[in-house]
């Protein structure tokens, strides 16, 4: 039991320790990765919250740790709608089943950029006829993947997983396509609801580009680590808090300072508040500020989460899902 406890606990922290190496250089790494599309929060409840690498189970557990699928006690249903920037838009749903002696999920996600218009260059700048041609059509930019996800639990209280996706980006009549691939823990302490879990994402080989001579495209791989614990009552009423943090490949770190408050086992109120690794807001487009609110009966669960944007309308995501 000891050695067991061993392992796990080494195992979470060597998943961990990414997260808390911050680079001089991460304030000149921004545009230094492609598929961004790959670090959206695809829930309502995990957007709300600052993520869920520690609390992420079942169906939902498939966009934020596959260690959490091995709670999964039978079939689980999980869908997520957002409204993003500028008339951006996304979806994601996933189905897990028990299977091999734990839990598999299929899951996809898809990004809509909206209609864009077509302009062109007419002339010759030699001879000074060179003009703009406006609205010659239109295209809509899109992003998708398509990923396979297997969680397990190796004793009563340490779980792990990992997931294999097919990414997609397409530019008007141009595709790149490649692989990505993430990897989990979970570890749950059995006291006062302390939950520990670690998570790296969005790792796997540079992508060729689509035009010769320019250098392959990285992933954005992320570190993500999560504890939580319950601050007083129980799962049925009572206050949960944690942390968050992630450190992408190509921003600084950042902490997410979150709570989530159950009433009467049914309804929750959440919300976060996020840092940079240097004590300041957040310094991207979302501003610090997350909070969300859900129901959960007979298996039937329904999300609303609201980002408040630093230049941009509020962020609204609704999620739901069902376990059988």
């Amino acid at each position: 039991m000891r050695f067991n406890r061993f392992v796990s606990v080494t195992a979470i922290l060597f998943l961990a320790l990414p997260a808390f190496v911050v680079a001089e250089s991460d304030a000149d790494k921004a545009g230094s990765v492609g598929f961004k599309f790959l670090n959206l929060q695809y829930s309502a409840r995990g957007a709300a919250l600052g993520g869920l690498s520690a609390q992420a189970t079942g169906a939902e557990a498939i966009f934020w740790n596959p260690a959490g699928l091995a709670e999964a006690r039978g079939i689980g249903i999980s869908a997520s709608t957002t409204q993003w920037l500028v008339e951006t838009s996304y979806l994601s749903a996933g189905v897990v089943l028990p299977f091999a002696g734990g839990v598999v999920g299929a899951s996809f996600v898809s990004v809509n950029y909206g209609e864009i218009l077509k302009s062109n260059w007419s002339g010759s700048a030699a001879l000074g006829t060179l003009s703009l041609d406006a609205n010659q059509g239109s295209y809509s930019p899109s992003d998708a993947a398509i990923q396979l996800s297997y969680g397990r639990s190796l004793s009563d209280k340490f779980s792990v997983g990992a997931t294999a996706k097919v990414i997609t980006e397409k530019i008007d009549t141009e595709t790149i396509s490649g692989f990505a691939f993430d990897v989990g823990t979970q570890f749950n302490t059995g006291y006062r609801g302390i939950r520990i879990g670690a998570v790296i994402t969005n790792f796997g080989p540079d992508i060729e580009p689509v035009q010769e001579g320019i250098s392959s495209i990285s992933l954005p791989m992320t570190f993500s680590f999560g504890i939580i614990g319950q601050a007083y009552g129980n799962e049925n009423m009572g206050l949960v808090t944690g942390v968050n943090v992630v450190k992408h490949a190509d921003m600084t770190q950042r902490f997410a300072f979150n709570a989530e408050l159950t009433v009467a086992g049914l309804a929750k109120i959440r919300g976060s508040y996020t840092v940079d690794s240097f004590g300041g807001d957040a310094i991207d487009l979302q501003a610090p500020l997350s909070v969300g609110a859900g129901v959960n009966m007979k298996g039937v669960t329904a999300d609303l989460g609201i980002t408040v944007m630093a230049d941009f309308d509020v962020v609204t995501r609704i999620s739901v899902g069902y376990a059988f």
